[in-house]
């Protein structure tokens, strides 16, 4: 017992808030609010009342209930500010403000609305509430032209509008391994989504209101609009990817730059870089600090006697810390600027203060004061990967120093230059196992990127950037010739990083780790790391092996997997045979920038360490289904591609052998048979080529399953399969003809297949109701469960020869506290 209270007394206390809150977000349900304060108050009991020898002790559970309580209040607090179920879907009347910098979308605009009160009575109104909402410029046009002239006003931050507005849960696609959107929702305090409505009644109408709402937000969301517009007219004559970046780090706008290029910034590692991240507010905070020492230094100040009482260090690293919190706030205030701010601001407050004893309280307390501001904090990635690289360059600066000062004259600028990146390099090697954990991923050319792209884009891209906007105001023409040069210079770095994304091998994909090679590759960093010599260091490299020997599993011979990937109102499947892999259908298309191949399907695999896939089948052109083709080519190695295109889709286009499927056509992997039953040669009445009515329907036959896959065949199709294949239909799962659709799934068809599942992919309160009551009731006579990804996120079935089914379902396996609940209700009149 004594060894073991002589270890905790080495634990810094506020490193017991980190797993305090862990422990909180992994529930599935909360406790209650009462369960929270309750914890606070013991939380502060223990502090008074610790004593004895195990006094640290104490403190470190007293810390601990502190954490946890605040946690969970915060998170009660989160989820009792939602919307309510019964106030989805409907036209509501608002009243509010404009509360954050309109984003400019392909339709219309996107931004944040602070709800003051409901236009009319409503019970559970959603007042003092923020929701997220669009603005489509093509369906939301007033009627009248008094209205229509207000409309077609600029929106800006502070503006009050009367708007009529149909909203929504922030419910999202959920699969495993990916981005959590509604956990970032709760985050951000943001109670709905949905969109603005025109409506023809004049008492519901859209309209702009007199007055304006004063608050800090505001002031700081109206100066990053306009240093954005100024941004751009005094960019017009440059590169437009390169002011799409200069855009981005300066005032936030990240919508600005095309996915394309986020593609290629993320497979380089410099992601963080392009947008802004803890590095940049660093490195601002340490220039303003080196800035202001040359300040303090100059003789006017030293005779005044300032210094005297405040020791001109201190008072530049206030003065750093300040900056840090203004460019954080005009670059929107997001959750990684806030993170870096209040880091920066425990560091400062050790330093003023004299009461820093050791680099790892600092870091403690560092991220007890990040978990007060953010109890989610330690749920995000950039998290751990901040301090991750801030101890490894810690520790590495910690071994530096042992080995001697560095030499004076041009060897010291040269060793200087040396040491950079060899402190790039500690803090890379830092980021590997994180890398490895939540990527899935390591840039194997990322050392090198970051590397020339850390110094570019920190010491001079930035600071010159945001140099030349804050000329703008005042001498526009001198801050247009100024920001040419970051400009020049970040068109440079971007033909670099598009060079370095082609070159063979550039990312290497892994699958997520398991926890012994998690901890056996954290152990060999650290050992590498530390800064005491030790024999054959060099050795430790070989436990950062078991991250790179994971790889995603395939089913044993006789066993088939199937997994539905949640991407909303559309389709896309991943079948998995002992051999190969096969993908059917590919996600929507959210825009002409953005679809469901790169944001949800290509991370998902990643994830499960995919980055091949042997066949890719594009049932037919509707941008649900094929939405994402363009991506997924662009980011996977696709051995072959089948489907119902017309002649000029880019999937015919893509640098792979392209089929057209029809009926007939088979192959076979293994023991596995795949044939396509329609369509056929035959034209489908009226239906145009590409449609529902051609969508390729695929029957997979394996020892354990016989799958089969419908696209968005209707009625008459699903009759003539019938009438063709009669009970050779029958399957152990289905997909839901249409994401059922009324215009699918006949009781004839159900019938036929009998299926021991169904499965509908569709988005959670989509605007064609699907599944239908109608259908679903359709399922529930011939007793046939229908899983639904509204309901259960990714769905995987595995069927093995013997055994029973195992069905996984993301959202119900894995319940967290903060996801939303689906019933099977649908909107159905």
């Amino acid at each position: 017992m004594s060894r073991i209270v002589a270890l905790l007394e080495r634990v810094p206390l506020p490193a017991a808030a980190v797993p305090a809150v862990l422990l909180v977000h992994g529930l599935p349900e909360l406790p209650g609010h009462w369960a929270g304060w309750l914890l606070l108050l013991a939380g502060i009991a223990g502090v008074f009342v610790r004593r004895g020898a195990a006094r640290h002790a104490w403190g470190l559970a007293a810390v601990a209930s502190l954490a946890a309580g605040w946690a969970i209040v915060s998170a009660e607090r989160g989820l009792a500010e939602r919307l309510t179920a019964e106030l989805e879907q409907r036209d509501l009347p608002l009243i509010g403000t404009i509360d954050s910098m309109p984003i400019d979308g392909e339709h219309g605009q996107r931004f944040v609305f602070f709800v003051e009160e409901c236009a009319e009575p409503l019970p559970g109104c959603p007042a003092a509430r923020r929701l997220r909402l669009s603005w489509s410029s093509e369906f939301g046009q007033p009627d009248d032209q008094q209205a229509a002239a207000q409309a077609s006003e600029p929106l800006l931050p502070g503006q009050r509008w009367r708007l009529t507005v149909r909203l929504k849960r922030p419910h999202a696609p959920h699969n495993p391994g990916t981005f959590d959107a509604e956990l970032r929702a709760l985050e951000e305090g943001i109670a709905a989504i949905g969109y603005v409505r025109s409506v023809r009644d004049p008492a519901l109408r859209n309209q702009r209101l007199d007055g304006q709402r004063r608050s800090l937000r505001v002031v700081l969301e109206s100066a990053r609009m306009r240093l954005r517009d100024a941004m751009r007219q005094a960019l017009a004559g440059v590169r437009p990817e390169a002011a799409d970046v200069l855009v981005a780090l300066v005032v936030g706008d990240q919508s600005a730059i095309a996915p394309r290029w986020w593609e290629i910034f993320n497979k380089t590692g410099v992601g963080h870089l392009m947008s802004i991240s803890g590095l940049h507010i660093t490195m601002l905070a340490g220039l303003f600090v080196m800035f202001m020492r040359r300040l303090l230094a100059s003789a006017p100040l030293a005779r005044s006697g300032v210094l005297l009482r405040w020791p001109a260090r201190r008072l530049a690293w206030l003065a750093g810390v300040v900056v840090a919190f203004i460019y954080a706030g005009l670059a929107g205030w997001g959750i990684p600027a806030q993170r870096t701010c209040w880091m920066l601001a425990v560091a400062g407050w050790a330093l003023f203060s004299g009461r820093s004893r050791s680099t790892l309280h600092v870091l403690a307390l560092a991220s007890a004061v990040v978990v007060a501001f953010d109890p989610w904090a330690p749920l995000a990635a950039g998290f751990w990967l901040s301090f991750a690289s801030v101890s490894a360059i810690i520790l590495y600066a910690s071994a530096r120093g042992v080995r001697g000062p560095l030499p004076a004259g041009w060897a010291h600028w040269r060793a200087g230059l040396v040491e950079a990146v060899r402190t790039q390099w500690a803090a890379t090697l830092a980021m590997v196992p994180l890398g490895a954990l939540f990527f899935s991923s390591v840039s194997l050319i990322g050392p090198l990127a970051n590397a020339l792209a850390i110094p570019l884009v920190s010491a001079l891209i930035t600071p010159l950037a945001m140099l030349g906007a804050a000329l703008l105001p005042w001498l526009p023409s001198a801050a247009a010739v100024l920001l040419a040069l970051p400009a020049w210079l970040t068109g440079w770095l971007l033909d670099l990083l598009q060079w370095l994304a082609d070159l063979p091998l550039a990312t290497f994909v892994i699958a997520a780790p398991d926890i012994p090679a998690l901890l056996m590759a954290a152990a060999a960093v650290l050992l590498l790391l530390w800064p005491v010599p030790v024999p054959s260091k060099s050795l430790a490299f070989a436990g950062l092996l078991p991250l790179a020997l994971r790889s995603a599993e395939l089913p044993a011979p006789g066993e088939i997997r199937l997994t539905a990937i949640d991407v909303g109102q559309g389709m896309a499947v991943l079948v998995e045979t002992p051999q190969r892999r096969l993908l059917y259908d590919t996600g929507p298309a959210f825009g002409s920038d953005s679809d469901a191949g790169a944001r949800i399907i290509v991370p998902y695999l990643r994830a499960r360490g995919i980055d091949r896939l042997d066949a890719l089948i594009v049932s037919h052109g509707d941008a649900d289904h094929a939405g994402g083709a363009a991506s997924l080519l662009r980011s996977l190695a696709i051995d072959w591609v089948a489907g119902s295109l017309p002649s000029d889709h880019p999937a015919r286009h893509g640098g792979r052998p392209f089929h057209d499927c029809r009926r007939g056509m088979s192959w076979r992997w293994g023991e596995v048979r795949f044939e396509f039953l329609h369509p056929g040669s035959e034209p489908q009445g009226r239906a145009r080529p590409a449609s529902n009515a051609y969508s390729c329907v695929l029957l997979i036959e394996a020892p354990a399953a016989r799958l089969l896959l419908t696209g968005d065949i209707e009625a008459r199709q699903e009759r003539a399969l019938v009438e063709r294949f009669g009970t050779q239909l029958r399957a152990d799962l289905m997909l839901a003809p249409h994401h059922g659709s009324n215009t699918s799934s006949t009781a004839a068809f159900i019938a036929a297949v009998a299926p021991a599942h169904a499965i509908a992919q569709a988005g959670y309160r989509n605007r064609f109701r699907h599944p239908t009551a109608r259908v679903l009731m359709r399922y529930r006579d011939a007793g046939v469960p229908v899983l639904r990804s509204d309901r259960d996120g990714a769905i995987t079935l595995h069927y093995a020869g013997g055994r029973a089914l195992r069905l996984q379902r993301s959202r119900i396996d894995d319940r967290r506290y903060w996801r939303i609940r689906v019933d099977d209700v649908t909107g159905d009149p």
